[in-house]
């Protein structure tokens, strides 16, 4: 059995009180918009004074910056994966291609973020049965039934599979990440992604 992070811990996933999940919640929100501006070298005070609650509050939560780089990458994980169930419920009214090609842009700034999170991050993504890597699978899950939609509906290639797909995002995101044009390049990149899905 893999030894649990900090955000795996019974204390981090026991339901809190109203005010107790307000806090928590802002507090992921100023670190995810930190994260996505700083990477992964963020100050906990900083986060704390931005959230509008005290240092004491943050480190109940989240009692070291892993804890919480882990907490936000979780979060996006499982929102990542909420959307794709909710958008496979809208294939009969929106083209499964289109559900496909908006998840998978998700899936580019999720993991753009990620990366940015570190080294630690990323190693937990990868540890066998931990939180975080059961998160991604699921994620990845959802991924794969749009993808299927999609080939139902004749909109992408039969041979197209979603650990492939995910791995040409993944490399959009390396490719580009120190880019100076790196919006358009992007765009560019991920452009060619979804024409090679199309049959």
């Amino acid at each position: 059995m893999s030894q649990l992070t900090a955000t795996e811990s019974a204390g981090a996933r026991r339901p809190r009180r109203a005010d107790a999940q307000r806090n928590y919640d802002r507090v992921l929100e100023v670190a995810r918009a930190a994260v996505a501006e700083h990477g992964g070298d963020i100050v906990l005070e900083d986060i704390a004074r931005q959230a509008g609650v005290g240092i004491g509050t943050l480190y109940r939560h989240f009692p070291n910056r892993q804890a919480l780089l882990e907490a936000v990458f979780l979060d996006d994980a499982e929102q990542l994966r909420r959307v794709g169930e909710e958008m496979c419920e809208d294939c009969d009214e929106r083209a499964p291609l289109d559900l496909l090609v908006e998840w998978l842009r998700m899936q580019m700034v999720f993991g753009a973020r990620g990366r940015s999170m570190g080294a630690a991050v990323m190693n937990a993504k990868h540890t066998e049965g931990s939180t975080i890597q059961v998160a991604c699978l699921a994620a990845r899950d959802a991924g794969a039934v749009l993808l299927q939609r999609a080939q139902e509906a004749g909109q992408v290639r039969q041979a197209v599979n979603i650990s492939d797909v995910l791995a040409l995002i993944h490399g959009i995101i390396v490719a580009s990440d120190q880019a100076e044009d790196r919006a358009e390049r992007v765009e560019r990149m991920f452009d060619l992604l979804v024409a090679g899905l199309r049959p």
